[in-house]
């Protein structure tokens, strides 16, 4: 097997050309025809003359082709830049029409005022959409859409929404005390419940990609677990996806943003140590982030320039994991890795920390290995035990295509999301 080292560069191609196009993805269902849904979504996503689509946006694509694909109508109302023009293009501008509401801006401000001239506002824009339901795409743990949920619901229209991330940490209480005995009330706590809670309770249903997020929305902010639905992110599944051994010269890699939260630094300590084992062995980050200067002032420092490569935002999803034997998501905070669930669907073996959603994506000792938080020995000692058996290694590769078409088959996760949207 060729060594990342030996390849030519990933071309930056066209972020349409990740976007699912197909019609066939969802089939029609006659309880879908005469349906109008308004979804809501934000995509702060364009630097210079760059459109960077991530995980959020890839989901938002899929839904809305699925709901058209089923025969309802789609009138989307966004924040940011648009990442529709492929949708577009399929699509007959009665069934699908885009507008740039310019709600939300880059720090998720502008949507959570409750007054009566937001609601007012909201109200009349929803009318005029013809929508019956109303899908938002959520940020900010679930707090940017308040007040278009709640015109939403006022309204009288079937109201759903998707929260994509673990919920905020809940400040560690502080140690004051009222005469010095007893503990003062902590206010922002009830404040930061009623602040995530709220939009959730305007909801018919909210769906979750994760059961351990869920669960934390439910524990720390008092969401109603009758609402919850999870329902996991997918992929599209190949027929032939077992990957052989490496080899002597593993290609590892990291998709997704080059930061702190990614775990981006871990990556670059571990693979210190798996270098000193493996001469052979390279390491990509796929994405552009913060931490790539000094990460790759930290690789020359330890002579390992060569070895490691910082691809940048690559497109093409095909082409990213063509060059991956083991892919690594070292995530702090983290829902689910929709890269972890694309590396498997294709065969390869994953290394993902105890986050969040993680640990449901990967089968530990089965399908690739679940490493602690913060803990960079552990998942090289990961990566080295599975680079030692050839046989271990093939019997991952094909337990994980065998795992992604039982559990995240895209088809299978777009009908009970389309399902769930439209309450049939």
């Amino acid at each position: 097997m060729p060594s990342l080292l030996d390849a030519r560069p990933l071309p930056k191609s066209d972020p349409a050309s990740a976007v699912h196009t197909e019609s066939a993805l969802v089939p029609p269902a006659k309880a879908a025809i005469g349906r109008r849904v308004a979804v809501l979504a934000v995509h702060h996503v364009q630097v210079g003359d760059r459109i960077f689509t991530g995980g959020a946006e890839k989901y938002i694509q899929t839904v809305v082709g699925a709901l058209l694909d089923t025969g309802a109508s789609v009138h989307v109302g966004y924040s940011g830049t648009s990442i529709y023009d492929a949708l577009e293009k399929r699509c007959d501008s009665d069934r699908l029409t885009v507008e740039r509401t310019g709600w939300l801006n880059e720090t998720l401000g502008g949507d959570g005022s409750l007054t009566w001239s937001v609601l007012r506002s909201r109200r009349g824009w929803l009318r005029a959409t013809g929508a019956d339901t109303i899908f938002a795409v959520q940020q900010a743990s679930g707090a940017a859409f308040s007040a278009s949920l709640l015109a939403a619901r006022l309204g009288g229209m079937r109201v759903v929404q998707s929260i994509r991330q673990s919920p905020e940490p809940m400040p560690v209480a502080g140690a004051r005390r009222w005469l010095g005995v007893l503990p003062a009330p902590q206010f922002w706590k009830r404040r930061m419940r009623r602040r995530y809670r709220f939009p959730a309770a305007c909801c018919h249903a909210v769906i979750f990609n994760s059961r351990r997020v869920a669960e934390a929305f439910e524990r720390d902010y008092g969401f109603s677990r009758r609402r919850s639905r999870v329902i996991p992110n997918g992929e599209l599944i190949r027929d032939e996806a077992f990957r052989p051994s490496p080899g002597s010269r593993p290609r590892i890699g990291s998709v997704g943003r080059v930061t702190h939260a990614k775990g981006a630094d871990l990556l670059m300590d571990a693979f210190a140590i798996i270098a000193g084992r493996h001469p052979g062995a390279a390491l990509t980050y796929f994405g552009d982030g913060d931490l790539i200067p000094g990460l790759s002032a930290h690789a020359r420092a330890m002579g390992l320039a060569e070895r490691v490569r910082f691809a940048g935002y690559v497109a093409s999803r095909d082409a990213i994991y063509r060059s991956i034997d083991i892919c690594v998501q070292l995530s702090r905070r983290e829902s689910m890795s929709n890269s972890v669930v694309e590396a498997q669907a294709r065969g390869i073996p994953c290394i993902v920390t105890e986050v969040g959603g993680l640990p449901e994506t990967v089968e530990d000792g089965l399908t690739g290995y679940v490493v602690p938080r913060d803990h960079a020995r552990a998942c090289a000692e990961a990566i080295c035990g599975l680079l030692a058996s050839p046989e271990r290694y093939e019997q991952f590769s094909r337990n994980a295509a065998t795992r992604a078409r039982r559990e995240f088959d895209l088809a299978t996760l777009m009908r009970k999301t389309v399902s769930t949207i439209l309450g049939i």
